[in-house]
C-alpha cells in the first residue's frame, strides 16, 4: 500500500492538536459499494483503507489482474486502494459502481468519480516526471537537496542550484496542481481531500477563497482538520501585535505559574509548545538548544510550554531531553494556552517583546532564527 517516496512535500513537520474550534461533520447513511478493475501489479492482492479520515486496511485478491472491492461505509467517504506496486488511488464511496484500470486510470463511474480520478491522475503525472530523476540520487544526495533547500546545508555550486531549482519547481507545480484540483470541484466534495492533504501550502488568501461554511464539501468528516487549522490561523492573526494573553501553568515541583511572572518584565519570551509524544517537537530540540545558547545572555528568556495530559511522561522527557529553560506543562483537556494562542499544531512557536506584545506565532526553523537575529541586531533599538 506504501506508493514508492520520490520527493518529500516541504511542509512543517508537526504535530495535530485535536481541540480547539468546534467541527461537527456531516456523517452520511451508510450504503453498500463496488469497485472493479485491472492492475499489472505481480501481487495477489491489493489493499484498501478509508483515508480521510484513516480506518482500517482490508485485503482484496487480485486473480489474473482482475480485483473486485465490495464494503459498506457512508457515503462519499474518501477510500484508497493501491496494488502495492505504486499505483495508489483514491475513490468516493459512492452507489455507481466504478470500473478503473490502477495503472493507466482509464475509468468507467459516475462523473463525480470520473472527475476525482483525473484529479489524481494529474499528480501522479508529475511524480512520474520527477522520479527518474530523483532515483538517480543516493539517499545521502537526496537529504543534501532537502537540506539545501531548507537552509540547513549551503548552495555551494552551480549543480546544487540546479538540482535545488528543480526541486522547488515540482513543488511549486504539485501546489499549482492542487489549487486547480479544488478550483474546477468547488461545486461538490472533491475539495474536501485536497484541502485534508493540501492546507499547509495554502496561502491565508487561498485559506479564505476555499474554507466556506456554505460549500458542499464544508461539513465532510475530512474538513475536520483544516477548519481546526483555519480557525487557529485566524485566531493567530487577530492576536498578532496585541498585548499577551495571560495564563496558568504547572512546574515539575508542582507549583502553579502564571505566563505574567515572565512577561513584560524588560524581556523578550519566547514560548515553545510541545508535548513528550510529538517527534518533530523532540527534535526541534537541538536546534532550541542552540537558540538558547546564542540569546540567553542576551535579554530572552524561554519557556517550554508543554500539553502533556500524562504528568509523568512530561517528566520523563525533561529529564531525558535536559532542557535548559523554565519548563512548564498547560495540560490540553481543558480551556488552556492552546487554544488562547491559537495553537493547532506544535511545535508552534510565540515570541513576545519586552512590554508583553505577541510580535510572532508561526515562525520556526531558519525564519525563526533569521527573526531573531534581526530582533537582537540593534541593542540600542530594544533597550539592552
Amino acid at each position: 500500500m506504501n506508493k514508492k517516496a520520490i520527493i518529500t512535500l516541504l511542509l512543517t513537520m508537526v504535530a495535530f492538536i485535536g481541540h480547539s474550534q468546534t467541527f461537527t461533520p456531516i456523517v452520511e447513511d451508510s450504503i453498500d459499494f463496488v469497485i472493479t478493475g485491472t492492475t499489472t501489479s505481480q501481487y495477489d492482492s491489493l489493499g484498501v483503507f478509508p483515508c480521510a479520515p484513516h480506518g482500517q486496511h482490508v485485503g482484496y485478491p487480485v486473480v489474473d489482474g482482475r480485483f473486485k472491492v465490495t464494503g459498506r461505509l457512508p457515503r462519499h467517504t474518501f477510500i484508497q486502494i493501491g496494488d502495492y506496486a505504486g499505483n495508489d488511488l483514491r475513490f468516493i464511496v459512492e452507489d455507481t459502481p466504478t470500473d478503473i484500470n490502477l495503472v493507466t486510470g482509464e475509468i468507467k463511474g459516475s462523473e463525480l468519480q470520473q472527475r476525482f480520478i483525473q484529479c489524481q491522475m494529474r499528480e501522479r503525472a508529475i511524480y512520474n516526471d520527477v522520479e527518474p530523476w530523483w532515483d538517480n540520487f543516493s539517499e545521502e544526495e537526496q537529504d543534501k537537496i532537502r537540506d539545501m533547500i531548507t537552509g540547513d546545508k549551503p548552495i555551494q555550486t552551480v549543480e546544487d542550484s540546479a538540482n535545488v531549482a528543480k526541486y522547488k519547481g515540482h513543488m511549486a507545480e504539485l501546489e499549482r496542481t492542487n489549487l486547480q484540483n479544488i478550483r474546477e470541484n468547488i461545486g461538490n466534495i472533491i475539495p474536501a481531500w485536497y484541502l485534508f492533504t493540501g492546507l499547509g501550502s495554502l496561502t491565508h488568501e487561498q485559506m479564505n477563497e476555499f474554507m466556506r461554511e456554505d460549500a458542499p464539501y464544508a461539513r465532510h468528516p475530512a474538513m475536520e482538520r483544516p477548519w481546526k487549522v483555519y480557525h487557529s490561523t485566524q485566531k493567530q492573526r487577530n492576536i498578532t501585535s496585541k498585548k499577551y494573553i495571560d495564563f496558568e501553568a504547572e512546574a515539575p515541583d508542582g507549583t502553579i505559574h502564571r505566563l505574567s511572572e515572565y512577561v513584560g518584565h524588560g524581556q523578550y519570551v519566547l514560548i515553545d509548545f510541545w508535548a513528550s509524544w510529538c517527534g518533530p517537537c523532540i527534535a526541534s530540540f537541538p536546534f532550541m538548544k542552540q537558540l538558547y545558547a546564542a540569546y540567553k545572555d542576551r535579554n530572552l528568556t524561554i519557556l517550554g510550554v508543554s500539553c502533556d495530559k500524562d504528568r509523568n511522561a512530561w517528566l520523563k522527557a525533561l529529564d531525558k531531553n535536559k532542557l535548559p529553560w523554565t519548563a512548564l506543562r498547560c495540560p490540553s483537556d481543558k480551556e488552556n494556552a492552546l487554544d488562547l494562542y491559537g495553537i493547532s499544531f506544535i511545535p508552534s512557536i510565540v515570541v513576545i517583546s519586552p512590554d508583553g506584545i505577541i510580535l510572532s506565532t508561526d515562525k520556526e526553523g531558519k525564519e525563526l532564527e533569521s527573526y531573531l537575529k534581526e530582533i537582537f541586531s540593534d541593542s540600542k533599538q530594544y533597550g539592552m
